[in-house]
């Protein structure tokens, strides 16, 4: 082991990294085009449309179909339903509203969720990217 405490090792002719010594701490050197690379997927991966929405889309249409059915059931007496026609449209309409909200209600809670997850790791990196010396630090 060596005991010099600046050590480099050279990846080309004209570039060279300073790494600390073994005892103090490990380090991975990376690129900082790659850094940024990771940073801007993760700004990205905040931004993106909550995944649930198209099963929610279909409740509600299940919900507003079953809805105008009853209306149309409803203010037209000579439509003739069975018995259990009235109640069946009912629940499906309740069943449906109950769980397109509860799917909106569980869509937004994950997309906090990760949403918070990635905000916080992106603070990570700033808090990283503050490290660098100056002269890596570039504009972005």
């Amino acid at each position: 082991m060596m005991k010099n405490e600046n050590q480099s090792i050279t990846l080309k002719r004209d570039q060279s990294i300073s790494l600390p010594s073994a005892l103090e701490e490990r380090c991975l050197a990376i690129r900082y085009l790659d850094w940024n690379r990771v940073e801007k997927k993760l700004r990205k991966i905040s931004q993106r449309v909550p995944r649930l929405h198209l099963v929610y889309s279909f409740l509600f249409g299940i919900t507003a179909s079953s809805g105008f059915s009853i209306i149309t059931f409803l203010t037209q007496t000579e439509t003739q339903l069975p018995v259990w026609g009235y109640p069946l449209y009912s629940l499906t309409f309740v069943f449906s509203l109950v769980t397109a909200l509860v799917f909106v209600y569980v869509d937004q809670r994950i997309g906090l969720d990760k949403k918070s997850d990635i905000d916080e790791i992106i603070e990570d990196m700033e808090g990283i990217e503050k490290t660098f010396p100056p002269i890596q630090q570039r504009s972005q």
